[in-house]
């Protein structure tokens, strides 16, 4: 037999399967109506103390790199000005 006929096979198997039926309804409502929020661990609040330092650096070097572009762009632009009215 070879592989075709096999994953043909794999898949009409796959295709017969149904999924398991599960209720979670009721856990899912108890964890809610407990209203008691998890607390965060250790490693949580460092990564939320990392993403909060990583914007508020990013919006500074965002802001730095727009000025720092615009600059470092109008002598060109004068240039393609120049070159455009001469032709």
């Amino acid at each position: 037999m070879n592989w075709e006929r096999k994953i043909e096979q794999l898949a009409a198997r796959a295709r017969d399967e149904r999924p398991p039926r599960v209720d979670v309804a009721c856990g899912v409502l108890g964890i809610l109506a407990a209203g008691q929020p998890v607390p965060s661990g250790v490693a949580e609040r460092l990564w939320i103390w990392l993403a909060a330092g990583a914007s508020a650096v990013a919006v500074p070097a965002a802001i730095a790199a727009f000025v720092l572009y615009t600059r470092s762009v109008q002598p060109l632009s004068e240039i393609v000005e120049a070159i455009a009215w001469a032709s």
